[in-house]
């Protein structure tokens, strides 16, 4: 019985893609793209190799502009980092697709793309897997691409496309390749670009901040369900659309990683507050306030002033510890006489300080107090700011005989 029941599952084990030709209709989907089919240990898959002028995607036009070696610092893109810097020629901008978006042992890479500058050019090879059998083949393909001295680049990779890539290759018996740096960008992006679009996707940033739209695109959610339709039905269907995403995604990684430097070593760049607002967030959380301060004076005059309370409140503590006490303090007035939101409470906290210690006003300083105990309900702040304002009273008493 049971074995009966075992082969009445047959019907949705056999495909309609099962009887197909696959070697035909992977020719066929190989010369709509321009790849070709390599074969090896009883696999195949398809390689597509691409040369790419960069000119149409980014206002940096000159190859060599993105080639300096004085430009990419490990800062940049590791919080706490270094002034290390990086050779561009070294750089291997990484992408894949897979079978699901949640990660899990079961999800497969059937499409891995690599970047890289080779010969005053950039070139995109991308790895397509045909079916699931022919995955060791992939991996190996990619793995022969990460040399000791490879510093890796990707987009959320070390989160997802890294970690996806390494489960592979152990579930496949074979050896995990080491780089020698795993960038990821977009930390530093969100630091930088978030305020500029609703969320810091490669995508939103082709638009907000490299001034390209890619046009017509496949979803990046639709993704896992075509190259299903593929194994199903064995026909190239969207995965020349999939193969046209993943490329792009790779030449918007590498610009947006040129992009970073860029922006946070010429002030000039500055066109708006929001872009400032993230040069100043990066630099502080980094804890890099010289470079902070003499940023920020080189902006053109009016982007600092229509920025947020909290790029504001960033800049003004960065001048409290470089000993620029006196400037702050004209940026915490400014700000608590002019702004609003939750930021400005910080404002008017240093400002009470500030007029306590610095300026030696604790009449005025118990005033500020008092509209910060105006605002804030906390009970453990509210305590601190009540505590303050006993000692302010108490400065007072003694400095002028006047009952408070």
């Amino acid at each position: 019985m049971k074995q009966r029941r075992l082969h009445t599952l047959d019907r949705f084990l056999k495909l309609p893609g099962d009887d197909a030709p696959v070697e035909d209709n992977l020719r066929l989907l190989a010369d709509i793209v321009g790849g070709e089919i390599i074969r090896a240990e009883g696999c195949r898959i398809m390689k597509v190799t691409d040369e790419i002028d960069l000119f149409p995607y980014s206002t940096i036009k000159d190859i060599h502009d993105h080639l300096r070696s004085d430009l990419y610092r490990r800062w940049h893109f590791v919080t706490g980092g270094d002034d290390r810097l990086y050779d561009p020629r070294q750089f291997l901008f990484l992408d894949t697709e897979t079978t699901g978006l949640s990660g899990g042992t079961g999800m497969v890479v059937f499409l891995c793309g690599f970047g890289y500058f080779e010969n005053d050019c950039f070139r995109v090879v991308q790895y397509f897997l045909p079916d699931y059998s022919d995955e060791p083949l992939l991996l190996q393909m990619a793995a022969e691409h990460i040399k000791a001295d490879t510093i890796l680049v990707s987009y959320n990779g070390k989160a997802f496309d890294w970690p996806m890539l390494s489960q592979r290759w152990t579930i496949n018996r074979l050896d995990i390749p080491a780089p020698a740096d795993h960038l990821d960008a977009l930390h530093p992006a969100r630091s930088l670009f978030r305020r500029l679009g609703e969320d810091c996707s490669l995508t939103t940033l082709e638009k907000a901040l490299l001034a390209f739209d890619r046009g017509e695109d496949v979803p990046g959610y639709l993704i896992p369900s075509k190259y299903f339709d593929y194994l199903y039905d064995r026909q190239p269907g969207m995965i020349p659309e999939i193969i046209r995403h993943n490329r792009l995604d790779i030449i918007s990684l590498a610009l947006v990683t040129r992009h970073i430097p860029e922006y946070l070593s010429r002030p000039e760049k500055i066109t708006a507050a929001a872009l400032l607002e993230g040069v100043i967030h990066h630099f502080f959380r980094n804890r890099r306030f010289e470079a902070l301060a003499a940023y920020t004076e080189k902006v053109t005059p009016g982007h600092f002033e229509a920025g947020s309370p909290l790029a504001k409140l960033e800049y003004s503590l960065a001048l409290k510890s470089l000993g620029r006490v006196d400037e702050a303090g004209l940026v915490w007035k400014a700000v608590a006489g002019n702004d609003s939101g939750p930021h400005v409470f910080r404002h008017i906290l240093e400002l009470a300080k500030y007029q306590e210690h610095r300026e030696k006003d604790p009449e005025t300083a118990l005033e500020t107090v008092d509209v910060l105990l105006g605002l804030e309900t906390r009970p453990r702040p509210r305590q601190e700011l009540l505590h303050r304002r006993q000692r302010l009273i108490d400065k007072c008493r003694r400095l002028s005989p006047k009952p408070l």
